[in-house]
């Protein structure tokens, strides 16, 4: 008797792959703050860096995710 071979299986996790992104935009993000706030600027300033950063860093990991998943 044989056993059919199995091939390589896609991952599909979507909610891993994007609790990734966010994870990593989130520390990012926090980078970010951590910079501004060390170079003696205000909170507020600090806070909008890490913000938009977190922006950036997130639109840039969903479209590299969106890049992955097209190409398999």
């Amino acid at each position: 008797m044989t056993t059919p071979q199995a091939g390589p299986q896609p991952c599909t996790h979507p909610g891993r792959d994007l609790a990734i992104v966010a994870l990593s935009a989130a520390l990012v993000g926090l980078f970010a703050f951590t910079v501004v706030m060390l170079l003696d600027s205000t909170p507020l300033a600090a806070l909008q860096a890490g913000g938009v950063t977190i922006g950036i860093a997130t639109t840039a990991g969903l479209g590299v995710l969106h890049h992955l998943k097209r190409s398999h």
